[in-house]
């Protein structure tokens, strides 16, 4: 096609230029593209060098000596037409079915070589000159006579719709009557819409404004959020001096434990001298040394029971000690248990509200494409109605009693197709129901995101699980609806499950959230899927992404706190961490299947009644 095209351009006779010659290709065809910037380098038309330029759209570069059009957009080529109309630029068309149009018109025989066609009344009509040599090049001229007869069986196709147009004007007459009905209808649907569209709007503003609170009361708790993590380090750090002033105690305790039974032994030792002693003494003297020995004796045993004694006492009070340390020291771990309890609570809501402030670009972006349905459906319903008014303020001025009233009735079916009623009719109707989508999607939005913001203190109520994947993917909507493709496999009649309303939202956008990071690392082609299930007395939900998976070292931590596989900065580690401790408290249960490259899945069991 390319080498049949220079071919022909250097058969015409050009208006003398010193400018290289331009050629511009409409085509996305990127191999078209290619071999186009190969051939020019070693082609010259006209003794010109030639310059090819490309688009995807319809534009005419200034000075363009040629225009080549692929068969992708002939449908644009009434327009270029006009563009160019009378400038000396010849137009390529790939098989163009309208020969009365072309210029220069490749066409592929299949199995034979590519040739063409070339309508000389046109060519010349752009002040170009067909040389004689293009007979070489094969080809063939359009025939005119074939265009004039396609011509007149248009024309005549034309009287025939004349003629169907006059008995449909005769049926008008009987429909004014009824028409005038309809437009007063009409006018009392358009303000029922109207008075809508307003209420709607407010609730827009209302909405707006929540929006605004949200994000102050995300800036406060991103500060709080800081704080008590300070909060936490520095309870960390209490807590390992506790347990090493516990461990302390311990080795003193079992010291005291020590010396005492070393004592004890030393004392038997002793008493067993003393009457090794004694009976000595007893073989020595008999009367008085048995009363010295009797006497040392009981002073010796009285020592020895003093002794014993203070050694009891010494260690009962250092025992009574450690165990009133000790009991303070879990009344502080008691306190301190409450104190991170507390800080896990406000921590999971904090990252509700962390999650909702980096939705809140994504989410502000949908409900203002669906504003733009509803603003741009008034100003064309506004543009429309203003064509049609003259025609709804005549058909109201009708009176039968006229005698002129089949004149008018003429008139006023003549001024019906200048405005093109009927079109303005159609169009009135579709943007009222584009402004009733774009109405409902709004409320579709701010409904989920107050299922999603719900305080952490409500009661336990029925919760549909669909209801709260769908609030998920409402969200998420903005960050995977061009790359990622979401399939729900979603079971019949799931039954309600008892729970706390947004925290499943909650825990399902956590980990759809993460699939999406997962599958956006991996490149295109990323595909999420969701099952649902009743298993018994329990419910389960599958999420699966074909994403870039996870080792087993990373799986086995992947719910600790503050472990994550994102970089500095790009997540806080809390996310599926907070996930599993919504799906414990819910008395569930949540398991991870994951390798490298291929993907993760999610396993998630609730049971109907927790």
């Amino acid at each position: 096609m390319i080498r049949l095209t220079y071919s022909i351009a250097k058969n015409i006779e050009w208006p003398e230029k010193s400018t290289p010659f331009k050629i511009h290709v409409i085509t996305t065809d990127e191999a078209l593209k290619s071999e186009f910037r190969k051939t020019s380098q070693s082609q010259k038309i006209d003794g010109r060098n030639v310059e090819v330029t490309f688009t995807s759209y319809v534009m005419v570069p200034q000075g363009a000596d040629a225009i080549m059009v692929t068969n992708r957009y002939n449908s644009t080529i009434p327009s270029l037409l006009d563009r160019i109309g009378g400038t000396p630029t010849l137009l390529f068309t790939d098989r163009y079915d309208k020969q009365r149009d072309v210029m220069v018109n490749i066409l592929d025989k299949s199995s034979e070589a590519l040739t063409f066609e070339i309508n000389r009344a046109n060519v010349t009509n752009q002040g170009l000159i067909i040389k004689s040599e293009m007979r070489s090049l094969g080809g063939s001229e359009v025939d005119l006579a074939k265009i004039f007869k396609q011509v007149r069986d248009s024309v005549r196709a034309m009287e025939l719709r004349a003629q169907e147009l006059k008995v449909v004007f005769d049926s008008l007459n009987f429909a004014t009557t009824v028409s005038r009905r309809l437009f007063r209808e009409q006018d009392r649907i358009i303000q029922d819409r109207n008075d809508e569209i307003a209420f709607k709007q407010s609730q827009i503003d209302d909405q707006n404004s929540i929006l605004d609170s949200l994000r102050e009361e995300f800036a406060e708790s991103e500060k709080k959020l800081i704080a008590l993590t300070s909060q936490l380090d520095n309870r960390e750090k209490q807590l390992a001096v506790l347990s090493e002033e516990i461990s302390l105690q311990a080795d003193k305790v079992e010291e005291g434990n020590k010396t005492l039974a070393e004592q004890q032994e030393r004392i038997a030792a002793q008493n067993e001298e003393i009457a090794q002693r004694e009976q000595r003494l007893d073989e020595m003297s008999t009367v008085v040394n048995s009363q010295q020995s009797a006497l040392v004796f009981l002073i010796l045993f009285l020592v020895v029971v003093v002794v014993f004694l203070f050694l009891i006492f010494t260690a009962y009070r250092a025992r009574k000690r450690a165990a009133k340390k000790l009991a303070e020291q879990k009344e502080d771990l008691a306190r301190l248990l409450d104190e991170l309890q507390d800080t896990q609570s406000q921590l999971v809501q904090s990252e509700k509200m962390a999650s909702l402030g980096v939705l809140t670009a994504g989410i502000a972006h949908e409900i203002n494409n669906a504003i733009n349905f509803v603003y741009s459906g008034i100003h064309v319903l506004s543009d429309k109605f203003s064509e049609i008014r003259p025609v709804i303020s005549h058909v109201t001025e009708l009176d039968e009693d006229d005698k002129n009233l089949k004149k008018s009735i003429k008139e006023l079916v003549q001024e019906r197709e200048d405005v093109s009623y009927d079109e303005a009719q159609g169009v009135i109707d579709q943007m009222i129901t584009s402004i009733k989508v774009g109405a409902e999607r709004t409320t579709e939005i701010v409904k989920g995101l107050r299922i999603f913001s719900r305080s952490e203190t409500e009661k336990k109520t029925n919760i549909d699980i669909h209801n709260d994947l769908d609030v998920a993917l409402l969200l998420l909507n903005s960050r995977h609806k061009d790359a990622v493709k979401i399939n729900k496999h979603f079971a019949d009649q799931i039954p309600e499950i008892q729970g706390f309303k947004g925290q499943l939202s909650q825990a399902f956008l956590n980990i759809i959230s993460n699939s999406i990071d997962s599958v956006n690392q991996k490149g295109k082609g990323g595909e999420i899927d969701i099952f649902t299930s009743k298993n018994g007395a329990s419910v389960e939900v599958k999420i699966k992404d074909n994403g870039v998976g996870m080792s087993e070292v990373d799986r086995q931590k992947i719910f600790d706190p503050f472990f994550t596989t994102k970089k500095v900065g790009a997540g806080t580690g809390l996310g599926l961490s907070i996930t599993y401790g919504i799906i414990e408290r819910h008395g569930g249960t949540i398991v991870v299947h994951s390798k490298l490259d291929e993907g993760a899945e999610f396993i998630i069991k609730l049971p109907l009644e927790s």
